[in-house]
């Protein structure tokens, strides 16, 4: 079927501002807030090949405004009004704590290349519970469990994608 588009499943627990990402054909729903603004504490998987949802009620899951990425067969949700980091191992079914972000984060994007993390702008709470934008630009290595600053984005960003790009050349000596 293409070009046309088809009615799914619903999702049991409609939620604002989840961490979502996709791995070995299922949709994975984190956390998120209600109508009321109050943190979901459920994990929501979509099972793509059966059109099926089944729910999670964990009290691990407390994140809103994150993003989330795709290492292996880990899911790691990455921020979210909290400096908290913590991977979902899908094939044991369970949490396995990360090394913090130095700074509450939310409403920033993250994107994986060579089986490291990298995390871009958003918004953080500064000294002062102040929410300012940000420009920061970071990468997490799984094996190391450590975070390193890449510098400065040219601009602040919030609300943003990424996606890994990659140059392909014929040239015998790509730049």
């Amino acid at each position: 079927m293409f070009n046309q588009w088809e009615d799914m499943a619903p999702m049991p627990t409609a939620v604002l501002h989840p961490a979502v990402a996709a791995c070995d054909q299922r949709i994975y729903v984190f956390g998120g807030e209600d109508a009321m603004q109050n943190p979901v504490r459920l994990i929501q998987v979509y099972h793509i090949s059966r059109n099926l949802w089944s729910r999670l009620e964990t009290r691990t899951v407390k994140n809103v405004c994150a993003p989330a990425a795709v290492i292996e067969d880990k899911i790691y949700i990455i921020g979210g009004y909290t400096r908290r980091m913590i991977a979902y191992d899908t094939k044991a079914n369970k949490f396995v704590k990360c090394e913090n972000l130095k700074v509450r984060r939310m409403h920033h994007s993250a994107t994986v290349i060579n089986n490291k993390l990298y995390v871009t702008g958003g918004r953080i709470l500064n000294s002062h519970d102040v929410i300012e934008d940000s420009d920061c630009f970071e990468c997490y290595d799984p094996k190391t469990d450590i975070w390193t600053s890449k510098g400065s984005l040219p601009y602040k960003l919030f609300d943003h994608g990424s996606l890994p790009l990659v140059c392909v050349s014929n040239r015998p000596n790509p730049p």
